[in-house]
């Protein structure tokens, strides 16, 4: 034994020895450690890799839950029962999963710009039962799955139906010609028909998709078979394709926006940098004016001195024929609150205004309004210069992108007066019009409660007036009894009777406002004003004669934003619509008109607004914009806040989903809940 000691090798052993009895000294506590706390970890162990299954599984429920409706929050999932028989014994466990959903902005588009997305968190817990009784796990996961719904704004041009709101009686196509050149992804769940005209076939530089087929213009054939695909659709086609629901609303804005102007009739929104100027327009009902209608009135001073230089007085050198009875509106306006507009994004809702909206902002928002939409002037962002692409790959806009949706119809205005300007006249869009963002106009005719006349009653965007016919102006004269100088106003409603009156007596039937053949063999560039017949200008004097001239026709009052106006004051061509963005629209709408479509103008001489029938008759000439058409390929990444969503009809029907797209999914702390 010494020998050993003494020995080098044997000191060696002795001490390996000592260190392999302390280890396993060491090992047997611990082992003893983990037989003691097995039965805990392996339940615990159990519980997370249960969990992380149920939650995989989960994620898939709510994201099919959200695209049921993205409103409500997925239900919960409780009683989810597990029996199961580990080292210890039979445990019975039970695992309970409870949702929410928050909205939230998360960075994406070259690191700067935000998108918003729906964040779905799903929360497990486990409650366990074994002979001991009953306990919770206190192993609690949570997860966090981001989805984002594929919004109108991801199509340049989106089309429910092809059809304008004159379908009515008949099937009136709206076709793309040689001027429209489209640069974005295009689809309609309609036929789209393609014309040979102005200059050749339209061109689409993106992918163009039909659920039916595209057609030609007027002939009807398959465009497959007499079109030249290649050179019209240059980035791609298909037919036939499945159909994208289109049932948009303002849920996403009416759930998430600031609710502004409750009870408003109108609100006047300027778009000035970071802020909203707004203006509180209300319609006041001014009461009931009569205004006689004479068998002979002079239409302009030059008339009315002639008359009274002669001698005469054409209030008795003439006929009262009839009294027009006509309430009287007028609008009230006052200041509205400054809404700002936030960098990460915010929207407005106007449930109950319609909606004026022009300016230069900076930022992220969406503006809608649950009645009519118009555009009074050009809608620009800060960061990108009118008529620059703020897409562009060198100079591309991260901050900017503005929505604006509309329940009902979305309107390019003519003229207006500007209450910011005291009223001031303004014609902005007569002269050109440049939009940014992404426009929606979804309104929906009810069948039940329009019958056949529900197409008028789709959301469509276009421009306003586009049947223009001249007007009286008011004009300075002196007057026949006191020699003074005088301004005659209202000259229409002292020539026309108004409104249509089927009763008026056979022999003045031609006073009916409106209409009337044309005179000078139709050769005047539209009815109305100053083109006067002259049969009716030199009749006068014809009191007592009944044998009077009838004037000739003239705007319906009111009808022109501006009215009256003289038709050499109305502006016709109004230059070139230039969009950076995307339109949707439940029905085609018009941007330019021929200004003879038989169906506005049936030549039947009756004009009722109230009638879509006789809705304008009258000749005038072409009028409205050239589409300059450039799609914002930032809409495929980013989308204004809360703007409507589109759905695919996967299932069709109600049971159709929205097209959700996972931007991520992942675990999270549980105090993250």
């Amino acid at each position: 034994m010494f020998k050993v000691f003494k020995n080098d090798s044997g000191s060696a052993m002795i001490a390996a020895s000592v260190v392999v009895s302390v280890v396993a000294v060491a090992s047997s506590w611990a082992l003893m450690g983990m037989v003691s706390n097995s039965a805990l970890q392996v339940q615990f162990d159990h519980d997370a890799i249960q969990e992380e299954l149920l939650l995989r599984s989960e994620s898939v429920r709510a994201h099919l839950a959200i695209e049921d409706n993205n409103g409500s929050v997925p239900p919960p999932r409780g009683g989810i029962d597990l029996r199961i028989k580990d080292s210890i014994g039979k445990r019975d466990t039970q695992y309970n999963i409870v949702n929410k959903v928050e909205q939230k902005n998360v960075t994406i588009f070259m690191g700067q710009s935000t998108d918003q997305v729906l964040a779905i968190k799903s929360l497990i817990s486990a409650k366990h039962e074994n002979e001991d009784g009953s306990y919770d796990s206190p192993v609690q996961r949570l997860t966090e799955k981001l989805v984002r719904n594929q919004s109108l704004a991801q199509y340049q041009y989106f089309t429910d139906t092809e059809k304008s709101e004159n379908s009515d009686l008949q099937e009136d196509i709206v076709k793309f010609w040689g001027p429209d050149v489209l640069s974005g992804p295009v689809h309609s769940n309609d036929d789209i028909w393609l014309q040979n005209a102005g200059g050749g076939w339209p061109t689409f530089h993106s992918m163009v998709t039909t659920a039916k087929r595209f057609r030609v213009w007027p002939t009807g054939a398959l465009a497959v078979q007499s079109a030249p695909m290649g050179d019209i659709f240059l980035g791609g086609y298909a037919e036939e394709v499945p159909a994208i629901l289109f049932n948009p609303d303002a849920s996403e804005l009416q759930n998430n926006a600031a609710h502004i102007a409750i009870g408003v009739d109108i609100v006047y929104a300027k778009l000035n940098g970071g802020s909203i100027q707004t203006k509180f327009g209300n319609i006041v009902n001014d009461g009931q004016e009569d205004f006689d209608v004479y068998s002979w009135y002079p239409h302009n001073h030059y008339y009315a001195n002639d008359v009274i230089n002669n001698g005469g007085n054409w209030f008795e050198d003439s006929d009262i024929v009839w009294t027009n009875e006509v309430t009287m509106y007028d609008t009230v306006w006052s200041t509205g609150p400054t809404l700002p507009i936030s960098p990460n994004g915010n929207s407005y809702y106007f449930p109950d205004s319609e909606l004026w909206v022009e300016g230069s902002m900076q930022g992220k928002v969406t503006l809608g309004s649950g009645r009519r939409v118009y555009i009074t002037d050009d809608i620009t962002y800060a960061n990108t210069t009118p008529g620059s692409p703020p897409d562009d790959p060198n100079n591309t806009n991260l901050t900017d992108f503005f929505g604006l949706v509309s329940e009902e119809k979305m309107m390019i205005r003519y003229k207006h007066k500007d209450p910011f300007l005291e009223n001031e006249l303004r014609f902005g869009n007569c002269n050109d019009v440049y939009l940014y963002g992404a426009y929606a106009a979804i309104g929906n005719g009810d069948p039940d409660l329009y019958g056949a006349y529900n197409c008028h009653y789709d959301g469509i965007f276009t421009f306003q007036y586009q049947h223009g016919h001249g007007s009286t102006p008011d004009f300075a004269s002196i007057s026949p009894y006191t020699m003074i100088d005088t301004v005659y106003t209202y000259i229409d409603l002292h020539k026309f009777i108004f409104p249509i009156n089927t009763y008026v007596p056979p022999n003045i039937l031609g006073f009916n406002l409106h209409g009337n053949l044309p005179p000078y063999g139709g050769q005047d560039p539209a009815c109305g004003f100053p083109y006067e017949d002259d049969s009716y200008i030199f009749s006068y004097p014809n009191n007592n004669s009944g044998n009077y001239a009838y004037p000739y026709g003239t705007d319906y009052p009111w009808y022109n934003p501006v009215w009256p106006e003289s038709e050499e004051d109305i502006v016709w061509e109004r230059g070139d619509l230039h969009i950076w963005g995307a339109i949707a629209q439940r029905r085609r709408g018009f941007i330019h008109r021929s200004g003879s479509d038989p169906y506005n103008h049936p030549g039947n001489n009756l004009w009722e607004l109230d009638d879509y029938t006789f809705h304008y008759d009258g000749i005038h000439p072409s009028c409205g914009y050239d589409k300059d058409y450039n799609y914002d390929d930032r809409f495929l990444y980013v989308q204004p806040p809360d703007y409507p969503q589109v759905y695919e009809g996967w299932g069709g029907g109600l049971s159709a989903l929205s097209s959700f797209d996972k931007r991520a999914w992942g675990f999270y702390s549980p105090k993250d809940w």
